[in-house]
């Protein structure tokens, strides 16, 4: 599989110059990252939650950091929780399983930032495959996430 159809169509639509870095088959982006050659701490890890009224919301991390959902719940005032992996299929029904892009608006979802992203001169983010990143400088990265909020909502995970 290759990009998916609504992210390759979101980034056309707004104007978004990007590469595509291909690397081995992996299961996170974490794995991507060390497959591709490029620091995890680049690349975007994308985490849906939801509330029980069903209100979507999609942290992006830095794919060496977790979510830390506590936070994200103060900070919101809101309840979240993690999204079931067979949900994600539904929501992305255009991306493999577990492939989910850093591009909340394309599926109509908000986005909520980490602050740790937001210095980076450049990101990779998964293009809906376990195969592809796409790679953004940060003038397309900053125009990605215009409008969306950021805030520290991770950590780094305990090994």
């Amino acid at each position: 599989m290759a990009m998916a159809i609504t992210v390759g169509q979101f980034l056309c639509a707004h104007h978004i110059d990007f590469s595509v870095a291909h690397h081995r088959h992996t299961d996170t982006s974490f794995s991507s990252a060390v497959s591709a050659h490029v620091p995890a701490a680049n690349v975007t890890k994308a985490v849906l939650l939801k509330t029980v009224a069903n209100e979507y919301l999609l942290a992006v991390v830095p794919a060496n950091r977790r979510v830390m959902v506590d936070k994200v719940n103060m900070l919101t005032g809101k309840v979240y929780t993690l999204v079931a992996e067979h949900e994600l299929s539904q929501i992305f029904q255009d991306c493999e399983p577990g492939a989910v892009p850093s591009l909340g608006q394309a599926y109509s979802i908000p986005m909520l930032v980490d602050d740790a992203l937001i210095d980076k001169d450049e990101w990779f983010m998964e293009a809906g495959d376990h195969e592809n990143l796409i790679h953004l400088d940060k003038k397309q990265f900053m125009k990605i996430i215009r409008g969306c909020q950021h805030r520290n909502i991770s950590s780094y995970a305990m090994p």
